[in-house]
């Protein structure tokens, strides 16, 4: 992977027909969100998104989601702006629905979003407001805790063959504000890679170099 200025890359997304975009939580430092390295109450919120934690700690866990519903209230930075601006295909490992308010049309969040509660024995959604009302919200069917619909750590991600294939299709890859350490998501550049597309990685400021 090689890195280039704002100049290079806007050219390249103009000549291109079919640009894409894999970011994570770097794109979003500069809309105030916070990166897995922080913190939640002296635990690691990285150890706190793991389907383990919030099974054992489901309380504190909510304490936690309650909190990161704030995000809800973020805006979008330039780089957000920038990818729906383009056109720009974008495959989010981000919860925060950045992308969206920005006005991309075409995400694929595939660590989930803020947006609902699930219930994962009836299958039934609720909304992430219930959070607000019940410290453990529960399912008005079957009793069961709802878990925010979220991928957590040690869960299958959404729409992985999508994903793939739109890596596959794509004549130009951009990766944003990610670490690439995240099993699987951090294997879809490959797939480019294999059909001759060397994706461009954009891992700090992503807000001032695309900002065009």
């Amino acid at each position: 992977m090689s890195v280039f200025d704002s100049s290079f890359i806007k050219e390249q997304i103009l000549k291109s027909h079919y640009p894409i975009a894999l970011t994570g939580a770097g794109i979003s430092v500069a809309s105030s969100l916070p990166t897995l390295s922080k913190e939640f109450c002296g635990i690691p919120i990285k150890k706190i998104m793991e389907k383990s934690f919030f099974l054992r700690h489901p309380e504190l866990f909510y304490s936690f989601y309650r909190e990161i519903l704030r995000w809800k209230d973020c805006i979008p930075n330039a780089a957000h702006v920038t990818l729906s601006k383009y056109g720009v295909l974008v495959i989010t490992q981000n919860i925060d629905g950045l992308h969206q308010k920005a006005g991309s049309r075409n995400v694929l969040e595939i660590h989930g979003n803020l947006n609902y509660l699930i219930c994962e024995k009836c299958s039934l959604y609720f909304p992430f407001d219930l959070a607000y009302y019940s410290m453990l919200p529960v399912c008005h069917s079957c009793s069961s805790i709802l878990k925010p619909d979220i991928v957590l750590y040690e869960e299958q991600i959404h729409y992985w063959n999508r994903a793939v294939l739109e890596f596959k299709k794509a004549d130009l890859a951009l990766i944003i504000g990610t670490s690439l350490k995240a099993f699987p998501a951090n294997m879809l550049p490959q797939f480019s890679i294999r059909h001759n597309i060397k994706p461009i990685l954009i891992n700090e400021n992503a807000h001032i170099i695309l900002d065009f």
